[in-house]
């Protein structure tokens, strides 16, 4: 990893290159988890989804559902993956930072499969209890968590995640957060 962050550092000298931290509002009720820092978005902002395609569908939509300023957004893995892929390596590298970013949440919006696996993972629990499909809730004691398809260009382009899909999938988190009225 060191070897990316410096081969990173000389291509690219003004950009972030550095693990991400969480951003948005701090503590909020809802926290959104994707799955990394892409190469030209968050690696070159050090702001989670700022700067890419999936960052604009992301703040659109909060935007539209009036919460952009209500949310925290982090990712699973906090640093750019080699080919914007993470490996099970680095989700577990990256665990620790998670589970800290997890606590005192009452609702989780998981960004894809990896965030949802990672999330489950972070809480110390069997994936086969808690299986991954858009819009689907999963009560962990007492957190909940809301999965959705990631929001990446790949995702809308393919119809696999629309613009509609996405915002009714965003209030629903949003709703369980009591941050808009169900």
């Amino acid at each position: 990893m060191r070897a990316q962050f410096k081969r990173l550092r000389n291509e690219f000298p003004d950009y972030w290159n550095q693990p991400v931290p969480p951003g948005g509002r701090q503590n909020s009720s809802l926290l959104i988890v994707g799955l990394a820092p892409g190469l030209h978005g968050a690696n070159r902002t050090g702001k989670p989804f700022t700067g890419d395609a999936s960052g604009e569908l992301l703040f659109s939509v909060l935007e539209a559902v009036g919460i952009r300023a209500e949310v925290e957004i982090t990712n699973a893995v906090k640093c750019l993956p080699p080919k914007n892929l993470p490996n099970a390596r680095e989700v577990n590298n990256c665990q620790r930072f998670l589970i800290e970013d997890l606590q005192d949440r009452s609702v989780i919006l998981a960004l894809g499969g990896v965030a949802h696996k990672a999330v489950i993972t972070a809480f110390g629990l069997r994936q086969k209890n808690f299986v991954f499909g858009h819009e689907r809730v999963h009560d962990i004691d007492g957190v909940v968590l809301v999965d959705s398809y990631h929001c990446s260009r790949y995702n809308t382009q393919t119809g696999r995640l629309t613009e509609p899909m996405f915002r009714s999938v965003v209030e629903l988190a949003a709703g369980h957060a009591g941050l808009i009225s169900p």
